[in-house]
């Protein structure tokens, strides 16, 4: 499909405005990392995020009040999901409750601390010692089934947490009323009595934790780094193999850092979370940038071979129109899947979708405006030295 007939644009006739602006662009993003930084996900920082949901509007003051009355500092909370999902997301870092210095709390010794935090005294007085359904894990449910129905009980109390935990799941992790759960074919009259003994279904649930250790965490963030170099240097010695000229491998290696640091300024700028999605979508740019790039390469080695005669910034800028059609329909579709999961994807996706957004913008422009540029001034060089070892 053709969108433009025989385009005559002359891309690098203009090279020197667009590569100041690119170098203007690259100075920003390395100043908004500089002053501003980037704002880790609990991925690369060590520590938990809690989701919880409630039966009514979540009482976010209260739950900030009651985190702070418990030693948490810097807490993350925000409004998860459609409001009337009545979901809240907490975030919490390992070392929230102390200095750097002191040892992190684990998994589950944080999860009941927050647990702890915020709930109120009604939610006390009216648990009373009994185990909260919606709070409890699987586990949990059944460690107190078998010490109430004895040994030798095991599987009977397995079976009943386990279909307790589904019902949630399947009533929108919330279960309303213990009784409802009584009507359950794998719950036994005896465990029906510890229900109603011993059970009750409290105000909120627990959807989920995710949970980082900082050993973890510091570990993630030196392989990204890695990642991220490894495929630089990878992608320069493929491009520099499959066109047998390091000018091509030099210049794909320069567009696809230019792309990475931009990303990185706009997610520095906007403050956006980097977690290990986010990470992945700077990966996935590093791809999508270079396959937009070897597209107009294999044009421009293409017209090399039939036109030798022809100068090389005509060459590249008539590869350039020839594939401007594909580059401009794949940059579209592209970016109309980009902007969907932005607006509807939830809070979740939303860094996301950004960086992937803010990259693939980046990726269509760069192919054009610094790859091209480079390979030219490379070649000219080259040319230039040539000539003067022939003088000399």
């Amino acid at each position: 499909m053709q969108i433009l007939t025989n385009p005559k644009f002359d891309f690098l006739g203009k090279k020197k405005y667009f590569v100041t602006a690119s170098l203007l662009v690259v100075a920003l993003s390395i100043t908004s990392l500089a002053i501003r930084g980037i704002p880790l996900g609990i991925d690369f920082r060590g520590g938990a995020d809690v989701q919880l949901k409630f039966r009514e509007t979540p009482p976010t003051q209260q739950i900030r009040s009651g985190l702070e009355a418990a030693g948490f500092h810097g807490v993350s909370l925000q409004a998860f999901g459609a409001a009337a999902d009545n979901e809240v997301l907490i975030q919490i870092d390992a070392h929230a409750r102390g200095s750097a210095t002191e040892e992190p709390k684990e998994q589950e010794d944080l999860a009941a601390d927050v647990l702890r935090a915020i709930r109120t005294p009604e939610d006390t007085a009216a648990a009373q010692g009994k185990v909260d359904l919606n709070a409890a894990g699987a586990s949990e449910i059944k460690r107190n089934l078998v010490s109430a129905l004895g040994p030798g009980r095991e599987d009977e109390a397995e079976r009943a947490a386990l279909a307790i935990k589904r019902y949630r799941k399947e009533h929108g992790e919330l279960i309303a009323d213990v009784a409802m759960v009584k009507a359950l074919p794998e719950i036994t009259p005896a465990v029906a009595g510890w229900l109603g003994a011993s059970a009750i279904a409290g105000r909120f649930s627990i959807v989920s934790i995710d949970y980082v250790g900082p050993a973890v965490g510091a570990d993630l963030r030196s392989k990204a780094r890695w990642a991220v170099v490894m495929s630089l240097v990878v992608m320069l010695m493929y491009i520099a193999f499959r066109f047998k000229a390091w000018s091509y491998g030099v210049s794909a290696i320069v567009t696809l850092a230019y792309d990475v640091m931009v990303t990185l300024g706009f997610i520095s700028f906007f403050q956006k979370e980097f977690d290990l999605t986010v990470l992945a979508a700077v990966l996935t740019i590093v791809g999508y940038s270079l396959n937009d790039t070897i597209v107009i390469f294999d044009r421009v080695r293409e017209n090399l071979r039939l036109r030798r005669s022809t100068n090389i910034e005509k060459t590249f800028n008539d590869s350039i129109n020839e594939t401007l059609s594909r580059t401009i329909l794949t940059s579209f579709l592209v970016w109309i899947v980009l902007v969907s999961i932005w607006v509807f994807g939830g809070s979740r996706l939303e860094p996301f979708s950004f960086a992937l957004l803010v990259g693939s913008i980046s990726g269509t422009y760069s192919t054009i405006y610094i790859s091209s540029p480079v390979v030219v001034w490379w070649m000219r060089w080259i040319a230039e030295r040539k000539k003067a070892a022939v003088r000399a």
